[in-house]
């Protein structure tokens, strides 16, 4: 598996939301960092099946400048936290409850991944499942540290 060079505008759309807890996110706040941007909801099988392989790449990336933001759409938090009781995770999980950031951002199947590098700047592209944590995708993710 391979991520795509990103063609469009790299410089993403505001991202500016809140997570499940309440609290205020906003992207430009991970400058510095490298970025994996991931669009999802729970009735994605494919959303569903990648989730394993997210908790293991930040697992994997323990202690580095990266970051997975999950961005959720249109569901409640009790869904979601309903979801993560058989599935848990350990990256933040945004609510987009409007679907204002799946238009801004075009997206347009789930999952869709963005990775972002170190100054905010879209790299990487990809749509669908993938493993997160196979050595070619990290080795990708580490070109950008």
């Amino acid at each position: 598996p391979r991520l795509h060079p990103y063609q469009g505008n790299k410089q993403p759309a505001p991202l500016i939301l809140e997570d499940l807890n309440g609290n205020r996110f906003d992207l430009k706040d991970l400058q510095g960092q490298v970025v994996l941007v991931n669009f999802w909801a729970t009735w994605c099988p494919p959303c569903v099946e990648e989730i394993p392989s997210l908790s293991r790449l930040v697992e994997r990336m323990g202690g580095k400048r990266f970051k997975v933001v999950a961005v959720n759409i249109g569901e409640s938090p009790q869904q979601i936290q309903q979801f993560l009781q058989s599935r848990p995770v350990n990256f933040d999980i945004l609510l987009d409850r409007h679907g204002r950031s799946v238009r801004d951002w075009k997206v347009y199947a789930y999952p869709s991944n963005y990775l972002l590098d170190r100054q905010g700047q879209i790299q990487f592209s990809y749509r669908g499942a993938l493993e997160w944590d196979a050595p070619t995708i990290i080795q990708t993710i580490e070109q950008l540290l």
